[in-house]
């Protein structure tokens, strides 16, 4: 065997590997993409069939004996199938890619491009059975026929296309996506024209793993930078929504109905006005404690500030309002204010809103299923959750406590309510969503 051919098998060979380290890289970023993602997945590991099987090719060509014969035909036929393939990954994903930027649909072009592969491999699958476009000597060796420029003309039109689909659009694309995009495509047409010319080393097959190289970095470049707007976006949302979340909390006419009712509990029950001094003092503490705190806090701690708040409540609706805690799992984080929020939610639009006023409210915690779960439940008025959707009036809390445990902990926030009979919010954090 050759020097050369030793060279390209080990370049290739190392190029398979690199892409399906790729593929395992890019299977890590599915989260914020998911669609994108898969497409560059499937871009990635039809190039490294493509390279493995052209391993294959080259490594038994020349050689004798039936083995060789039955692979070296089913390792180039796989070459030539890998190609065509390769191009509609490349379509999907490049497609994908241009409608995200420039919010067009190139759906038409889409479809041209595949009827071109499909005849492609056509003709591929034909040639197995009646050798018209390459075939193979007594000693397994590769050789070109009469109709060999039609494989290379469909190959050609596919990349071409792809070439003028991203000039068209080229503005709509980062620095580095233009740069990237336009040299994964240009490598392969040069390198066909050159290796028509020439055949010897498959030139598109090098040419596709340094596309693929190419390609990969400028999505991990764009990756990377979605994840840092995302976490600012964040970052900024859970500021703003922290100092809101202080001024609801901490409401002036809530501190004034506690301290008008510590004032008169003064001379009829001092222990009843000790008590709510304490609970009043707990709860202000653990707003202000969490002020500066930018992550989830224990949940320990969140309950200690709902429990003093309802406290609170109990004694100045004179025992009308009553709580009861079911702590079963307390190992995890939430977000500041998440569960007294939702508290104060269903004690405020639930049961004050009931005559004459009287109810409970039951948290309760556990864990199943992998999953931290805090229910709150009330025997309230109840509502409907359709004017969830709408993301304005009273309920805007929730739905602000709903997105920051998706933020924060990848948390859901699930409400069943009937109108009369009362409301049950579910939390469920993952475990791995711990902090």
């Amino acid at each position: 065997m050759d020097f050369l051919r030793v060279v390209q098998m080990t370049i290739e060979g190392w190029g398979a590997f690199f892409c399906i380290i790729v593929a395992i890289i890019l299977w890590q970023t599915i989260d914020l993409n998911k669609k994108r993602a898969i497409g560059l997945i499937r871009f990635v590991l039809a190039d490294s069939l493509l390279l493995i099987s052209d391993v294959f090719a080259i490594g038994f060509r020349g050689r004798e004996g039936e083995a060789a014969f039955h692979i070296v035909r089913i390792s180039n036929f796989m070459v030539f199938i890998m190609g065509y393939l390769l191009i509609a990954a490349g379509v999907a994903y490049f497609g994908r890619v241009i409608e995200h930027r420039a919010n067009v649909s190139v759906k038409n072009w889409r479809n041209i491009e595949y009827i071109i592969c499909i005849v492609g491999i056509i003709a591929v699958t034909i040639n197995a059975f009646y050798p018209y476009l390459y075939d193979f000597d007594e000693y397994n060796r590769y050789f070109r026929l009469p109709y060999s420029g039609i494989g290379t003309f469909t190959y050609m039109t596919g990349v071409i296309l792809i070439l003028a689909l991203l000039l068209n659009f080229f503005k709509e694309l980062k620095l580095l996506e233009k740069y990237a995009l336009f040299i994964s495509l240009i490598f392969p047409m040069v390198s066909l024209i050159l290796q028509y010319m020439h055949y010897g080393i498959s030139l598109v097959n090098l040419a596709s793993c340094v596309s693929v190289i190419l390609t990969f970095v400028a999505y991990m470049m764009d990756y990377t930078n979605e994840i840092t707007d995302r976490e600012r976006e964040r970052e900024r949302w859970i500021s703003d929504e922290k100092i809101r979340l202080l001024h609801n909390q901490v409401k002036p006419h809530f501190i004034y109905n506690a301290m008008t009712s510590i004032y008169y509990s003064l001379e009829e029950d001092t222990d009843k006005a000790k008590k709510m001094i304490k609970d009043l003092s707990g709860y202000l503490r653990g707003s202000l404690d969490v002020l500066d705190v930018r992550e989830c806090i224990e949940l320990k701690k969140e309950l200690e500030t709902v429990r003093c708040y309802l406290n609170v409540e109990s004694i100045r609706f004179e025992n009308q309002i009553s709580f009861e805690l079911d702590i079963k799992d307390t190992d995890f984080k939430v977000p500041a204010f998440s569960v007294q929020t939702l508290v104060e939610n269903s004690l405020k639009h639930g049961l004050r809103k009931k005559e004459p006023l009287e109810g409970k409210i039951t948290l309760r915690t556990y864990y199943e299923d992998n999953m931290h779960t805090i229910q709150i439940e009330d025997d309230g008025v109840g509502f409907d959750v359709g004017i969830l959707e709408n993301q304005k009036g009273v309920h805007i809390g929730v739905v602000n406590t709903k997105k920051r445990l998706k933020l924060m902990c990848e948390g859901t926030l699930d409400i069943k309510s009937e109108i009369g009979k009362g409301t049950l919010i579910t939390i469920r954090i993952p475990q791995r969503g711990d902090l």
